[in-house]
C-alpha cells in the first residue's frame, strides 16, 4: 500500500527521487538485486517445519495460484497457522499497517522531519491505538487465543526469517518488533477511519461555509444534502479547524487510509431470480489500489470445532472477513453513517487548564507523545482530550485559549468487532448471523446475506449515534448536556430486510432509509447511480446464472455521464452552433450511450470535459485548495454541482453562463486530448488516459518503482458506475480506486464460487504470486476454491509442534 511521504536530505541512495531516465536505468540494474534479497524470504509451500506453541500437527495444502486449504484440529492451532501463512506472504504489509495506524512509521522511513510528525501526530491524535487499547481490556478468553495464537504464528515466522527477512526490512536495515494482539486491534480500528468519510466531510463542509460566508445561496447550493445544515462558521471556529483541514485535504489526502472516494458494492438474489435454484451473492469491495492487495484468500478448517469458513482474509487479523461457510455467505459496504460530533468546548479564561461542563469546570486530559524519527531527534508533542474526546483544533499546536474543537468518534467506544466476525464465521443460519452482527461497532456496514436454505436478507451492523432532534449542525456547543449522544440506535431497530418479496437485496454505499424511518440514521452516502444501474441489471433478467453476476460487476455504464449529457444537450447543441469545430465533439457526446469501456473515446471526452467544467465553475470561487478537497469527496461533489448544472439561472452563473462554461469547457477538453495524444480522435481512447498502476509502499520512490510496481494498464470505468474506475480530479486521470476484491457466491455449489485479487497472494516482487491474478482480475475471471480443487500431487506444507 503506498504512502505518499516526503524524502529528508541524505535519505538512503536507493529512496531519493531522480529523473525517469536515471530511474529507468538504475531500476533495471536494481531488479536483479531485490529479487535476489526477495527470493531469500519467499513462502514456504512445501516441506515440514515445527514450532513450539502449537498442539498438534496443521496440513496446508496449496492450489494454483498459492491459496492455502489449511487443515487443524483445533481453532488456535487454525489461528497459528493463519498467522504465519499471512506473515511469509505480507510481513511488510502487516508492518507498515501496523506502524502506520499506531503512528509510528517515522521511525523507520527515512521521511522529512515534518512530514513524518504531522502523519503519525494525526493517528495517536484521532487515537487510534487508545482506542484499540480500550478494546483488548474487553476480550473474551476465546478470541483472546485466537489473537494470541495468531501473534504467535507470525512471530514464528519472523524468529525462522533470522536476517533473512524479507527485502524491504533489509533495505531499511530494521528487524521488525514481536507481534501482538493489541497490533490486530489497531489494524481492525483502522478499517473504522479507512471507511469513514464524516470527518473530512465535516471540515470540507466547515471550509465551505467559511468561504462562502458572504454568498449563502451558493453555499446552500453547494452543500451535500446529507450533510449537517447550520452554517454559522465563527472566527474561532476556522482557525481551530483550518490545519487540520489542509493537512487532510493536502498530503493526508495521498496516503492509503484516508477514506474519500472508497466504496463498495454487494447483493444477493433469492433463488427464484436464479438459474442455479439457489441463492446467488457477490461483493466487490471498493478500496485503494496498491501491492499486495488488501485481502489474501484461504480456506480454514478446525475439525474439532467444525469451523470451516472459504474466502478473503485480510492480514494482520484473524478469520474471515468476505466469504462463506458452509452453511451462510456474506459481503460488506461501507454505510458511510455519521459517526462523528465535533464539540465547542470553552476554555477557562483565568486557568487554561479547564473547560466548560454544563454548569462545571473539567480538567484537560492531557498525555505527552514522543515521535521517534529517523534520521532526526525525537519529537515531543501534548495531546489534550475533553470528556467527548481528543482536542483535535491543536493539530497545529497553538492550544488556543478562547476555545478549542473535540472530536467525538464511535470508533472510541469499547466495542468487540472480533467477536462479531468470528460470530459471523461460525453462523449457521440468519437469527445468528444477527446475533453476531450485535457485536459490531464500528464503522457501520452494510452486510448482505444468502444461505443453503435460500434465505437471502440485509442488515445495517454498527453503532448510529441517536442525537436530540435532526442533526443539522456541524460543532456542537460541547458545554450543554442536551447536544449529547442519547445513546445508539438499537440493533433491532436498525434497517434490515429478510427475504424481501422482489427477491433481491443490494447496496452500494447509497441512502439506506426514506423518510418514513422512525430514527435520524444520518449518513454522508455516495450518489445513487450504482445501485440504480445494478438494481435495473438485477431486474432485467428473470433467471440470472454466475456469468451474469460476473458481467454486472464488470460494468461500465455510467448513469452520472448519461444524465450530465442530457441535462446539457440544448447548450451542447447550442456550442455546436456557435463553434462549428466543436460539431463532430458535441455529436459524439449526444449519440454516447455512457458507457465507459477501455476503447470508448466518448468516454475520454466526456471525463476530461466534466473535468473541466467542475474546474470552471467552482474554482474562480473556491480557491484550487478548497476546489481540490471538495471534489476528492464522492458525497459532496457529484450531485449538488449536478443540481447546479440542471438550473441555468443559479447564481453559479452569475458571472459566467451555464452556456459559456459549457462550451468553453468542451474546447478545453478537446485542447487537452490533442496536445497530449494528438489530433485525431480515434487515439483518444479511454484506457489511454484512464490508467491503472499497482504501487508497492516503497514504489513511489523513482528508483525502486521501475522494480517493484505494475502497470500502467489500461482501464475502464469511471466514479459512478459498477466496475468502479474512481480518478481524483487533483490528479486526473489515474484509476487509484476500484474492486480490491470480487467474490460470486453459489450457495446451492459452493465449490461453483470465485474470487479474485488485484494482484496476487504473495507481496514478494520474485514470487510469481506476486502479480498473477492481476489479468484474471482485468478480465472479470475468478479463481474457485473448493475441496476439489486441491491436487493430489500440490504442494503440501505440514507444520507440527516442536
Amino acid at each position: 500500500m503506498p504512502f505518499a511521504l516526503s524524502l529528508s536530505k541524505g535519505s538512503e541512495p536507493f529512496l531519493r527521487d531522480f529523473s525517469p531516465l536515471i530511474s529507468s536505468a538504475v531500476s533495471a540494474l536494481l531488479r536483479p538485486l531485490i529479487h535476489r534479497l526477495d527470493k531469500a524470504a519467499l513462502a514456504k509451500y512445501s516441506g515440514n517445519l515445527a514450532f513450539t506453541g502449537l498442539r498438534a500437527r496443521v496440513a496446508v495444502h496449496f492450489q494454483d495460484y498459492a491459496i492455502p486449504h489449511v487443515f487443524a484440529d483445533n481453532e488456535d492451532d487454525l489461528f497459528f497457522a493463519q498467522g504465519f501463512l499471512h506473515a511469509q506472504e505480507r510481513l511488510w504489509q502487516m508492518e507498515s499497517m501496523r506502524r502506520f495506524l499506531s503512528g509510528r512509521i517515522a521511525k523507520i522511513l527515512p521521511l522529512s522531519a515534518k512530514n513524518a510528525v504531522e502523519n503519525d501526530y494525526f493517528m495517536r491524535l484521532i487515537g487510534i491505538g487508545q482506542s484499540a487499547r480500550s478494546c483488548e481490556l474487553l476480550l473474551d478468553e476465546t478470541i483472546r487465543r485466537h489473537l494470541d495464537a495468531y501473534a504467535a504464528g507470525v512471530n514464528s515466522y519472523i524468529e525462522q526469517c533470522g536476517r533473512k527477512l524479507p527485502w524491504e526490512f533489509r533495505l531499511l536495515r530494521y528487524t521488525p518488533e514481536p507481534w501482538q494482539p493489541l497490533d490486530s486491534l489497531v489494524i481492525g480500528k483502522g478499517f473504522a477511519l479507512l471507511l469513514s468519510t464524516a470527518l473530512y466531510t465535516r471540515l470540507n463542509c466547515i471550509a465551505l461555509a467559511q468561504k462562502l460566508a458572504p454568498e449563502p445561496e451558493k453555499l446552500r447550493a453547494l452543500w451535500p444534502d446529507t450533510s449537517p445544515r447550520e452554517a454559522t462558521i465563527t472566527r474561532a471556529l476556522w482557525s481551530g479547524t483550518e490545519d487540520l483541514w489542509r493537512f487532510t485535504s493536502g498530503s493526508w489526502a495521498t496516503t492509503p487510509w484516508h477514506s474519500t472516494g472508497h466504496g463498495s458494492n454487494n447483493w444477493a438474489v433469492a433463488a427464484r431470480r436464479s438459474s442455479t435454484g439457489h441463492a446467488l451473492l457477490c461483493n466487490d469491495p471498493h478500496l485503494r489500489f496498491g501491492l499486495p492487495a488488501m485481502f489474501y484468500l484461504m480456506h480454514l478448517r478446525a475439525e474439532a470445532s467444525g469451523y470451516k469458513v472459504w474466502g478473503a482474509s485480510i492480514p494482520g487479523l484473524p478469520y474471515v472477513h468476505l466469504g462463506h461457510n458452509s452453511q451462510i455467505a456474506w459481503g460488506v459496504t461501507a454505510a458511510l453513517c455519521d459517526d462523528v460530533e465535533l464539540y465547542r468546548e470553552d476554555v477557562h479564561r483565568v486557568d487554561g487548564r479547564l473547560y466548560r461542563a454544563a454548569n462545571d469546570w473539567l480538567p484537560f486530559g492531557t498525555r505527552e507523545e514522543v515521535f521517534n524519527v529517523r534520521g532526526h531527534a525525537p519529537v515531543k508533542r501534548t495531546i489534550r482530550t475533553t470528556r467527548h474526546g481528543p482536542v483535535i483544533s491543536d493539530f497545529d499546536q497553538t492550544q488556543n485559549q478562547e476555545g478549542v474543537i473535540a472530536l467525538r468518534w464511535i470508533a472510541h467506544e469499547p466495542s468487540q468487532e472480533f467477536r462479531a466476525a468470528y460470530g459471523v464465521n461460525r453462523a449457521r443460519n440468519w437469527q445468528e448471523f444477527l446475533d453476531a452482527l450485535t457485536q459490531h461497532s464500528a464503522p457501520c456496514l452494510n452486510y448482505v446475506y444468502a444461505d443453503r436454505a435460500n434465505n437471502i436478507g440485509y442488515a445495517l451492523a454498527g453503532k448510529v449515534p441517536q442525537r436530540a432532534g435532526a442533526n443539522t449542525r456541524l460543532v456542537v456547543d460541547g458545554s450543554r448536556d442536551d447536544n449529547e449522544w442519547h445513546g445508539f440506535i438499537p440493533f433491532a431497530e436498525l434497517p434490515r430486510l429478510y427475504n424481501p418479496p422482489d427477491g433481491m437485496v443490494a447496496s452500494a454505499n447509497n441512502r439506506i432509509v426514506g423518510g418514513n424511518y422512525p430514527h435520524s440514521l444520518a449518513q454522508f452516502a455516495e450518489p445513487s447511480h450504482r445501485i440504480r444501474r445494478i438494481e435495473a441489471l438485477l431486474q432485467a433478467d428473470p433467471r440470472l446464472t454466475l456469468q451474469d453476476m460476473a458481467a454486472i460487476q464488470m460494468d461500465t455504464l455510467s448513469l452520472h455521464a448519461q444524465e450530465t449529457v442530457q441535462t446539457l444537450s440544448e447548450d451542447l447543441t447550442r456550442a455546436a452552433e456557435l463553434h462549428p469545430e466543436l460539431a463532430d465533439m458535441v455529436a459524439r457526446l449526444l449519440t454516447w450511450d455512457g458507457n465507459c469501456q477501455a476503447q470508448s473515446v466518448e468516454a475520454s471526452l466526456f471525463h476530461v470535459w466534466h473535468h473541466r467544467m467542475m474546474a470552471n465553475l467552482l474554482t474562480p470561487t473556491l480557491g484550487e485548495a478548497l476546489f481540490r478537497s471538495y471534489v476528492e469527496i464522492l458525497n459532496q461533489c457529484i450531485e449538488p454541482p449536478a443540481g447546479i448544472l440542471a438550473q441555468p439561472d443559479s447564481l453559479w452563473f452569475a458571472q459566467c453562463s451555464r452556456q459559456e462554461i459549457v462550451a468553453r469547457s468542451l474546447q478545453e477538453a478537446v485542447e487537452a486530448l490533442a496536445d497530449r495524444f494528438g489530433v485525431n480522435p480515434s487515439r483518444w481512447s479511454w484506457g489511454r488516459l484512464h490508467r491503472l498502476r499497482l504501487q508497492h509502499a516503497l514504489g513511489r520512490y523513482s528508483l525502486l518503482g521501475g522494480v517493484v510496481n505494475l502497470g500502467p494498464f489500461a482501464s475502464p470505468g469511471d466514479g459512478m458506475t459498477v466496475n468502479a474506475g474512481n480518478y481524483q480530479h487533483s490528479n486526473p486521470y489515474d484509476h487509484f480506486i476500484g474492486a480490491a476484491l470480487r467474490m460470486i457466491v453459489a450457495t446451492g455449489d459452493w465449490s461453483a464460487s470465485g474470487f479474485v485479487i488485484a494482484g496476487g497472494q504473495s507481496g514478494h516482487p520474485a514470487s510469481p504470486h506476486y502479480r498473477d491474478q492481476l489479468e484474471l482480475w482485468r478480465r472479470g475471471q475468478t479463481v474457485k476454491f473448493g475441496l476439489e480443487d486441491i491436487r493430489p500431487t500440490g504442494d503440501c506444507l505440514i507444520i507440527s509442534p516442536c
